[in-house]
């Protein structure tokens, strides 16, 4: 089991190749990022740039409010990115690593912390329209699974 992050929301950013050294505060809610960069120079220390950046997560917090996710299942079907299908963990595959091109749809879940389930539906075997929709029913299906 994983143990809770004394920083929520807080990582520590060190790029010698591009001398950058701070705390990076990212908080995500309504599908909006809100982020902000610590440095430690600008702030006079790594000490005082994380307290600058947990100062800056609470005053966040306070704003837009605490996560509303209260499962994993609820967490997977949150949208991050706009896709063909508008479904989470469902997305069109192209393998051009053998010939003939592979196409496929994929459904992706996760049906206990880190364990990922993924199911293939083939183009050429079901036609792009019901290779789609077995895709996305395949995630469904993987979703109402989910140990919570």
């Amino acid at each position: 089991m994983n143990t809770p992050s004394k920083t929520p929301g807080i990582c520590r950013i060190d790029q010698p190749s591009h001398r950058t050294h701070g705390f990076f505060v990212r908080l995500q809610r309504q599908g909006k990022i809100y982020s902000a960069f610590f440095t430690d120079l600008k702030h006079g220390g790594k000490a005082a740039a994380l307290a600058t950046a947990q100062h800056f997560y609470q005053q966040s917090l306070a704003i837009f409010g605490p996560v509303a996710i209260t499962n994993r299942r609820q967490w997977a079907e949150i949208r991050r990115r706009k896709g063909r299908t508008g479904i989470q963990g469902v997305q069109r595959v192209i393998d051009r690593k053998s010939k003939p091109w592979r196409k496929y749809w994929l459904a992706s879940w996760s049906p206990e912390p880190y364990v990922v389930r993924r199911k293939a539906f083939s183009i050429r075997k079901y036609g792009e329209n019901q290779s789609r929709q077995l895709a996305i029913r395949a995630r469904r299906a993987g979703i109402q699974s989910m140990a919570d």
